[in-house]
């Protein structure tokens, strides 16, 4: 490789490193993608927080916790990992949709999704739910 071949090489992975934590901030800020992933420093701005993942089922018209067990509750902490990591950009779709075929007396499931995050009003830890509804087609 030539001397002007490697100086550009070299400004590319000065370009990269410039650019890489503003893009995982805005990844961190809008998807709720763990700030400890994904080669970020947006880690130094927020504490490790899990996302928790509780599965609630609706039956006539009843909503109660699913006693998971199994391959569903196996399904349930692989995607609370993946929630954990990836945020927004790994929906819960999947997982409803096998709770619902696992359960077939369910009108609906709920997916609750519980996530500590920080208050930079009184910067205080708080748990923040999210619940969304998947109901039978």
């Amino acid at each position: 490789m030539s001397g002007a071949g490697r100086r550009r090489g070299m400004r590319g992975v000065v370009l990269a490193v410039l650019v890489w934590p503003l893009v995982h901030l805005v990844l961190v800020a809008r998807y709720e993608v763990d700030p400890w992933e994904l080669f970020g420093w947006a880690m130094y701005a927020q504490p490790a927080a899990r996302v928790q993942v509780r599965v609630d089922v609706e039956r006539d018209g009843v909503r109660s916790p699913l006693r998971a067990m199994g391959a569903t509750r196996q399904a349930i902490r692989d995607y609370a990992r993946r929630r954990t990591a990836l945020g927004r950009l790994a929906p819960p779709d999947a997982l409803a949709q096998s709770v619902l075929e696992s359960r077939s007396e369910a009108e609906a499931v709920w997916i609750v999704l519980r996530r500590i995050e920080l208050d930079r009003r009184t910067a205080h830890l708080v748990g923040v739910e999210r619940e969304i509804r998947f109901g039978q087609r």
